[in-house]
């Protein structure tokens, strides 16, 4: 059996997942494992739909297994998303290859470049760090440096979304030396964080989750069974939205000092400082414009923000996932984690309470997920339930039958 990874956030499932999940299949996929984000996501927000709907929604895709990316790698930097993510894929010791879309389309020029950005990291490291203490920004400093190395064309695949987190897929095979095989599809349609839908009826997830916020009508971009789904959680109030943790953060904020907040997750350089004389700020949106630089991306910022309300620290996100939590299979799916249990590396189970108990570091990671989980539930209109996290089943779903254009099912 042929097993395909990828890492995905599916926020929310969309025509262009729907396009790489088909492409994956007519490259001979047997069976796809995705290791997904949980409810919060790497731009720093709160996930449109929980975990549970949207591995449901993934595996009526065409995935046949949904792993958890712990909250730590989740809401982190690419290098660490990628790394937790490639590391449960490796874990599970069966799966042949990882499949990523990239603007770029070539993995000979993908994995060029990784390398030069490793080179830039490793053997100029103290010249990149002359230069972000002259007020550069990292990506402005790393396109540079990997433009001396590798020439201009390396340098300007960085200059995509896409083909960076491919980058730091290609880049984490190397630091795990895993043996999985990388293959990139050319992403189509509209741009990762495009603000109009493409021609092809394709838009990206931040224009789907913009447009549906206005009150839009985004079935043409998604397939009916997540359109669905999506429409059903608006009206009932299930939606996940930062905005409406707004209150606590500003709390968390203003009762937490600078010398707390030094070892929280991505703060350093002294930001501690400025996110302390920043507390007087009465909105999220006053309170980012106020800690906002040119060195500190957004996304980081309102990641930051997310640790310091969810209590991750530096250590948590170091290093790999203690554990793979199964959020839904179907039979295929099944099938392949009774075939990992004379590969796995790591514990894998549906029961986070069981998981919880197999180390320290899982004792930590569970605790963080569960909190996360409670924090999230506060993030809906309807407030859900506390201590959900360890209550909630693994589904166990049919192999999708043949889906048709639309995403309605035989």
């Amino acid at each position: 059996m042929k097993i395909s990874g990828i890492i995905c956030e599916y926020n929310p499932l969309h025509n262009g997942h729907l396009y790489h999940l088909e492409q994956v299949r007519r490259s001979g996929a047997d069976a796809i494992v995705a290791v997904m984000s949980g409810n919060f996501v790497q731009r720093g927000d709160a996930a449109i739909l929980d975990k549970f709907i949207r591995a449901k929604l993934a595996i009526q895709g065409g995935v046949d297994l949904v792993i958890e990316l712990p909250v730590p790698y989740a809401l982190a930097p690419a290098e660490n998303f990628a790394l937790g993510g490639m590391a449960l894929l490796s874990a599970l010791g069966n799966v042949d290859e990882i499949s990523f879309g990239s603007e770029c389309g070539d993995i000979d020029m993908l994995m060029q470049t990784a390398q030069a950005c490793r080179i830039s990291k490793t053997e100029y490291a103290d010249v990149m760090e002359d230069f972000l203490r002259s007020g550069y920004s990292y990506p402005e400093v790393l396109s540079q440096m990997v433009g001396q190395i590798a020439g201009s064309e390396a340098a300007a695949v960085l200059s995509q979304p896409n083909n960076t987190l491919a980058i730091a897929y290609l880049n984490a095979l190397e630091i795990l030396g895993s043996k999985i095989r990388p293959v990139t599809i050319r992403r189509r349609g509209a741009s990762h964080n495009s603000t109009q839908p493409a021609a092809d009826g394709t838009a990206s997830a931040t224009y789907i989750r913009q447009y549906f916020s206005e009150g839009g009508d985004c079935r043409r971009m998604m397939p009916g069974f997540a359109w669905k789904a999506l429409h059903e959680a608006e009206e009932s109030g299930h939606t996940g939205s930062m905005q409406n943790l707004e209150r606590l953060i500003l709390y968390k904020l203003r009762t937490t000092d600078p010398d707390q907040m030094q070892d929280i997750a991505e703060i350093g350089q002294g930001l501690e400082h400025r996110l302390y004389h920043a507390k007087r700020a009465s909105s999220l949106e006053e309170l980012l414009s106020a800690i906002q630089t040119k060195r500190y991306p957004m996304a980081r910022l309102r990641r930051i923000l997310l640790h310091i309300l969810l209590d991750i620290h530096h250590g948590d996100m170091q290093g790999t996932p203690p554990y793979g939590r199964v959020l839904a299979f179907n039979e295929v799916g099944r099938e392949v984690l009774r075939e990992s249990k004379r590969t796995r590396r790591l514990p894998f189970s549906h029961s986070l309470a069981e998981l919880a108990q197999t180390s320290p570091e899982a004792g930590r990671c569970a605790a963080l997920e569960s909190q996360s989980t409670d924090i999230y539930q506060l993030s809906r209109m309807v407030i859900g339930k506390g201590e959900s996290d360890f209550r909630r089943r693994t589904a166990m779903m049919q192999r999708r039958s043949e889906q048709f254009a639309d995403g309605s099912q035989e």
